[in-house]
């Protein structure tokens, strides 16, 4: 059976199958630590600051491959991942703002002069292009662990 596995072409890792953990002893939750080490710590020490366009572009794949057509169902992903307590206060034809409170990445860190939270912005960017169809660019304004603001705030810009 493993020599099979091993056998077969590369495939790409499918969000389904990416959410399928069986962990009898740990179970399904990692910390917000572990994802912070690679995501703030690791990834910007390989790459740079080029780990910035990397996590919004991931983000954004995401969020378009989720293929949602609701955005309730998008809050209610974040609710269950815990990505955060999402809302988004301004909503218009023309413009939309989100923000991310106790937001995965940064929630809870000294500021450290600069936003951080791209991968939620990609996120978002990709789940709201996904809905509208129309081609969405998430720009961050504020950041709780990257500027010292209450909450992770983007706003939307339609191309």
């Amino acid at each position: 059976m493993i020599e099979e596995r091993i056998q077969q072409p590369d495939q790409s890792i499918e969000v389904e199958n990416a959410l399928k953990v069986v962990r009898p002893t740990l179970g399904g939750d990692a910390g917000v630590a572990l994802y912070r080490l690679l995501r703030l710590v690791a990834m910007e020490d390989i790459m740079g600051r080029g780990a910035a366009g990397t996590a919004y572009l991931a983000g954004k794949k995401l969020g378009l491959s989720l293929g949602l057509r609701r955005i309730e169902d998008f809050l209610q992903l974040c609710n269950d991942l815990k990505i955060g307590v999402i809302e988004v206060p301004v909503a218009t034809e023309s413009k939309i703002h989100v923000d991310v409170y106790e937001c995965v990445t940064c929630s809870g860190l000294d500021p450290v002069g600069r936003p951080i939270c791209h991968f939620e912005g990609g996120l978002i960017a990709g789940v709201v292009q996904g809905i509208t169809g129309k081609s969405v660019r998430a720009h961050e304004v504020t950041c709780i662990g990257g500027l010292g603001h209450d909450a992770c705030g983007f706003d939307l810009e339609f191309r």
